[in-house]
C-alpha cells in the first residue's frame, strides 16, 4: 500500500475524476496534487475587475487581479469565493475551461500562508 506522501499517478488521476476535477495537460503529481488540495467540484468562474481594489485588499487573493480590460478565469475553490464575495469582480458566467483570451488565475501554492495563516484573513 502507497503511503499518503508519494500517490501515483494513477491513483491521483482516479481522486481527481472522482472529485468531477479536470486532469491537468502536464499530468505532473505536483499539479494533480495541488489542484486536489485547493479546488472543488464544479465549473471554474470568468469574470472581469469590476472596481480596483483599494489598500485595505493588499493582502487579499482579489490583489491578484490587476487589470480591469481584462478577462479572467479560476477554478472554482475557496479563493474564487472569497475574489467574488469582494463584489469586486463581474460574474460572466461558469465554464470547466477557460476562453482562449482569458487570464488563468490558479490558487497559488502558498494560499494558505499568503492568504489563510500568514495574511490578515479578511474574509470579504
Amino acid at each position: 500500500m502507497r503511503s499518503m506522501a508519494t500517490p501515483s499517478k494513477a491513483s491521483l488521476v482516479k481522486d481527481l475524476k472522482k472529485a468531477n476535477i479536470d486532469v491537468p495537460a502536464s499530468a505532473k503529481i505536483a499539479d494533480m496534487q495541488h489542484r486536489l488540495k485547493y479546488w472543488k467540484d464544479g465549473a471554474g468562474i470568468l469574470f472581469r475587475l469590476l472596481k480596483n481594489p483599494n489598500a485595505s485588499y493588499n493582502n487579499h487573493p482579489i490583489s491578484l487581479v490587476e487589470n480591469r480590460d481584462s478577462l479572467y478565469w479560476m477554478p472554482n475553490s475557496e479563493m474564487s469565493e472569497r475574489i467574488i464575495k469582494t463584489r469586486l469582480v463581474l460574474i460572466l458566467g461558469r465554464t470547466n475551461k477557460p476562453s482562449k483570451d482569458a487570464i488563468v488565475i490558479d490558487v497559488p501554492s502558498d494560499y494558505d500562508s499568503r492568504w489563510i495563516h500568514g495574511g490578515n484573513n479578511i474574509t470579504n
